[in-house]
């Protein structure tokens, strides 16, 4: 094995740990974000949450760029699938935004699921990425 091959390998373990690591942190913070308080409240954290991950992910989308074509390949099928939970979690986000009174809370729950599902296809991208 060349040093460049040793290099790149020891380099996409280091890259799979940090990712890890940032996934354990961002999943213990998603468990703790339910529909309680004020509304407004619940939204940013929902932003707040949705923006690391979204950000997680798109790092993983610019580094599976350098990988071999195999496993683009079984990435992309992953990427796809959580962009559709992403889309499904901004609709939701969006009907948390417009609903009036106390009914925001109920469709929270609904929302702080997405948010879950969202966050589970992530992870099981992260794991993947070796």
């Amino acid at each position: 094995m060349t040093n460049l091959k040793a290099d790149q390998i020891f380099e996409r373990q280091e890259y799979h740990q940090s990712l890890m690591e940032k996934m354990s942190i961002e999943s213990s913070s998603v468990d703790t974000c339910r529909p309680e308080g004020e509304k407004t409240l619940y939204i940013e954290k929902l932003e707040q949450q949705i923006k690391s991950l979204k950000s997680i992910m798109d790092d993983m989308t610019e580094k599976s760029k350098n990988l071999e074509k195999g496993f683009r390949a079984k990435f992309e099928e992953d990427r796809k699938v959580i962009e559709e939970r992403y889309c499904t979690l901004n609709k939701k986000m969006n009907n948390i935004r417009q609903a009036s009174g106390e009914a925001w809370k109920e469709l929270g729950k609904g929302t702080s699921s997405a948010l879950k599902d969202f966050t589970e296809g992530i992870k099981n991208a992260v794991s993947k990425f070796k």
